[in-house]
């Protein structure tokens, strides 16, 4: 899908540009940024692969990827609302902030109520779910901040650094669309 840029007071909300591709290799194999991801750490990507996920994101059928450009000019993060079901109006969220100077500033919460009011104002969602791992308590924080609840824990979910982790569930519903 197209993804639609969406501007906040300090954001702007834009689709992936070939550029972020070289921000995303020195994020991809941060440990201290990948420390919450689902996946294991990453090897370092050659260019053209990073490339072409991005034209992978841009051909998914069913969900939005967005770089976080502060107005001021950097690339910070990312963020995402993915498996969007037409049918039953639900959708996923996910944030990556990669610039560590933007860390613990405010961004999450204010780019995640952007995408969440994108999700259920312009494309009708009536829930939206995410996912933290349990000790990734500034992320739990923003979700609850910004109207998520903890619907769920998956006990031993993922594998990180060779240990078992839980995963916490969040789920928030559009105040229009409950019924």
């Amino acid at each position: 899908m197209n993804a639609p840029t969406i501007r906040t007071e300090r954001f702007i909300i834009r689709p992936f540009k070939d550029a972020d591709a070289k921000l995303w290799q020195s994020w991809d194999v941060d440990p201290e940024i990948q420390a919450h991801t689902p996946e294991p750490i990453n090897e370092p990507q050659d260019i053209a692969e990073q490339h072409e996920y991005i034209k992978e994101c841009e051909e998914e059928e069913d969900g939005y990827y967005w770089s976080i450009e502060a107005k001021t000019g950097p690339t910070i993060g990312t963020v995402a609302l993915t498996d969007i079901n037409e049918h039953h109006k639900l959708a996923e969220i996910a944030i990556l902030i990669g610039d560590k100077d933007y860390w613990g500033k405010g961004v999450a919460t204010e780019v995640v109520t952007a995408v969440i009011n994108f999700a259920f104002y312009e494309l009708g969602v009536v829930r939206i779910s995410a996912e933290t791992e349990a000790g990734n308590i500034a992320v739990s924080k923003v979700l609850e901040k910004v109207g998520f609840i903890q619907d769920g824990e998956f006990l031993s979910a993922r594998v990180k650094n060779g240990q078992r982790v839980d995963v916490n569930h969040y789920g928030i519903l559009n105040p229009r669309k409950q019924q």
